[in-house]
């Protein structure tokens, strides 16, 4: 147990007067609308409704984000919570939050305060480590992803081994908000392509299932927002207020590089050559607690820092520091605020911070604004050094020489055509045609792909006319596979080439019929997906190590499969595998799409079983173009491949006098299998029957099904 302090007398009065004064009512799809005095009182509303439906998912966050995993999961976590304390820990967090302002105080008192209260009125809801959360607990928020780094386990491992007497295993094991291999998708369609000559944006996140939940926050100091936070997290990342909003994807536009750093021990202290001079490294000690069956050890290492960063890896015995933003309570700042923006003026301002890492924003407001931002945060650097891997840190010829200005990064802000998207690719299509200007930026701020998603996006997106929310969600859910029509006609005539192959004769016909569009009763869907697939896992094959995420992520997005270096035979082999498994699983080939693909929504903890009721599902992974991005994998314990991540919280915004918009969530917004809400949206969210969004308080009590105040038990 950590943070165990029993809740004193006075703290409990305070949570319960607090609580009395947030409403909290849920509408006919069980969404929270959270009713307040105060900002923070409404982050008080926002942290309680998350555990209400979450709370070992809130739990897991903090512990994640204060590097203790392993106290809970054992040694099989302590490299993943050495890469937390790296860059930030708990003194450092406390630290902050003295720091921060009186009303970011406020909001982050309130935010512990609501958990708590939670805490103390479920008491039958055990924590697994946390018994108490403190108000300095979100400034944990900038902590990098190894994953997207460029640096491996082993790298990090290489660098901080484990002391001789230990004989300890691991495996890094990563929290993501986005999965690159997902993505997401925004766009903005200004006026003079909409029936009514209103805006609509489209918010359209890819994100692992029930990582979140859907909300609106409302209250007496301005604030009235709805939307989508991640769990542990008390703003909104994507959704709208009454005057704007704001979709974010994943980028590669690049905000963090590794540095080789020089280094030699000198009487006992390590220095590292800089300018050819040699400055002392920064230490520090930490001590990671672990759980081994039924004792806590623990394993203590000592961390090193540059002017650079953290030193984080160590690759051909040179150490290699990281850098990256270090802005945790700007951070925090500049989420919260974009939020309670009215105008373009207003939220650019907050976006002009440049804090931000690993996201494009792509906004429309009432005014009849709507732009598209690639990157927030991006360093000056050298263009013709390759940032992608490390580069020398013993020069500050190699340092980054300030940041750029949000009007130099690629952007589109009201352009001539009238619309923008991203779907994780280049900004280079951003509003359609090639933007020869546009490509005279730096490479470091282009490494994006042109997605087969973003291929279809613009594809429609150019013959758009007299738009409404119900024919962009059609648009968006295209079922179009850009990378089927690219990849299978090479496929037909490698058979045309080699028709001595009669087994797959039959298949190869089918394929020559098919129209790339994805269905639930399409075998041409079933192979064409199957076989792309093998042709991407032998690109990935094939990369130069060490891999980067420039390369790799285009990659695995389908920006860059190729068949440059496969064969007509070889291509025809992985067909012939394709029919392989088939015949294997499921006794012959002729499967459909919808029989393999399936969405399944179980309980926590209860693993995907053919044995259980699903859904057929007619959208396919990201690689293939699919705009709702449905990444499915089979379990351990089925031969169909269910649902994993793809279409959490979707949602079409049209900002007129008065604001309408639709929306679906993965399922639904319980997560009680119980509850009619488990499984209210699934139909929804396969077919894209969109529900209406109960944004106007009037609205929300006309489809009122229960009001409370947290702590009440109305369950």
């Amino acid at each position: 147990m950590v943070f165990a302090q029993a809740f004193t007398v006075a703290e409990i009065n305070a949570w319960t007067k607090q609580a009395k004064s947030i409403e909290v009512i849920k509408d006919n799809w069980g969404v929270p609308h959270i009713y307040t005095n105060t900002d923070a009182d409404a982050v008080f509303g926002m942290m309680y409704v998350q555990c209400e439906e979450y709370f070992s998912k809130v739990e897991d966050v903090l512990i994640s984000r204060m590097g203790r995993e392993s106290e809970v999961q054992g040694k099989s976590a302590i490299y993943k919570d050495l890469w937390s304390r790296l860059y930030i820990d708990t003194v450092k967090a406390q630290q902050l939050y003295l720091k921060s302002s009186p009303a970011q105080k406020k909001l982050c008192d309130a935010y512990a305060a609501g958990i708590n209260y939670y805490m103390l009125t479920h008491p039958n809801n055990k924590p697994k480590l946390i018994y108490r959360v403190q108000p300095w607990m979100p400034f944990l928020n900038n902590i990098p992803s190894l994953n997207n780094s460029n640096l491996t386990e082993v790298d990090v491992k290489k660098m901080y081994p484990l002391p001789a007497n230990k004989s300890i295993s691991y495996h890094y094991n990563s929290i993501e908000k986005e999965d690159p291999k997902a993505g997401s998708n925004g766009w903005a369609i200004s006026g003079k392509n909409t029936k009514d000559k209103n805006p609509i944006l489209l918010i359209n996140p890819h994100s692992e299932f029930y990582n979140r939940i859907e909300v609106q926050l409302v209250s007496k100091e301005g604030l009235n927002v709805y939307g989508a936070p991640f769990l542990g997290e008390y703003s909104i990342f994507q959704g709208f207020n009454e005057f704007c909003g704001w979709m974010h994807t994943v980028t590669l536009s690049d905000a963090k590089d590794l540095f080789i750093e020089n280094t030699k021990s000198v009487n006992g202290r390590y220095v590292y050559e800089y300018d050819n001079d040699w400055l002392s490294v920064d230490t520090s000690n930490t001590t990671i607690k672990y759980k081994n069956g039924n004792n806590i050890d623990s394993v203590s290492f000592v961390i090193y820092k540059t002017l650079h960063g953290p030193v984080v890896a160590k690759r051909n015995d040179k150490w290699i520091a990281a850098q990256s933003i270090n802005e945790n309570i700007e951070l925090l700042n500049v989420h919260w605020n974009i939020t309670k923006s009215k105008t373009f003026e207003e939220f650019t301002g907050w976006l002009n911070k440049r804090v931000m890492t690993g996201t494009n924003t792509i906004y429309a407001d009432k005014a009849g604004n709507i732009g598209y931002w690639h990157g927030n945060f991006v360093p000056i650097r050298d263009p013709k050094l390759d940032y992608t891997l490390p580069v020398q840190g013993n020069t500050s010829a190699t340092n980054w020489k300030g940041v750029h200005a949000l009007n130099d990064i690629p952007n589109y802000v009201n352009p001539k055509n009238g619309w923008v998207q991203n779907c994780n690719s280049t900004p280079l299509y951003g509003n359609g045609n090639y933007d020869s200007i546009m490509a005279k930026k730096p490479s470091y701020m282009l490494p994006d792909g042109h997605t087969p998603r973003a291929v279809n996006a613009v594809r429609q997106l150019k013959n758009i006319k007299d738009a409404t929310i119900d024919t962009i969600l059609k648009m968006s859910h295209s079922p179009f596979l850009a990378n089927g029509k690219k990849f299978i006609p090479s496929l037909i005539k490698s058979y045309d080439l080699n028709v001595n192959n009669d087994r797959l004769k039959e298949p190869i016909n089918l394929l020559r019929k098919w129209d790339f569009i994805a269905d639930t009763n399409s075998v041409a869907t079933t192979l064409s997906v199957l076989w792309v697939e093998k042709v991407l896992q032998y690109n990935l094959s094939k990369l130069k190590r060490p891999q980067t995420n420039e390369i790799t992520y285009p990659l695995t997005n389908g920006s860059t499969i190729s068949l440059d270096s496969i064969s007509p035979k070889m291509q025809l082999a992985f067909l012939d595998s394709v029919i392989y498994d088939l015949n294997k699983d499921w006794g012959n080939w002729q499967i459909p799409w919808g029989k393999i693909n399936r969405f399944q929504r179980n309980a926590n903890g209860i693993d995907p079983s053919d044995s259980l009721f699903s859904w057929a599902v007619t959208a396919a992974p990201a690689f293939m173009g699919s705009l709702n991005a449905y990444t499915s994998k089979k379990s351990k314990y089925s031969k169909v491949r269910y649902g994993t991540t793809g279409n959490t919280f979707v949602a079409v915004v049209s900002f007129g006098p008065k604001l309408t918009a639709k929306s679906i969530f993965t399922g639904g917004n319980s997560s009680n299998p119980k509850s009619k809400h488990f499984t209210d949206q699934a139909n929804g969210y396969i077919n894209h029957q969109f529900k209406n969004v109960n944004f106007y308080k009037s609205d929300v009590l006309k489809n009122k099904e229960v009001s409370y105040h947290p702590g009440e038990n109305i369950f």
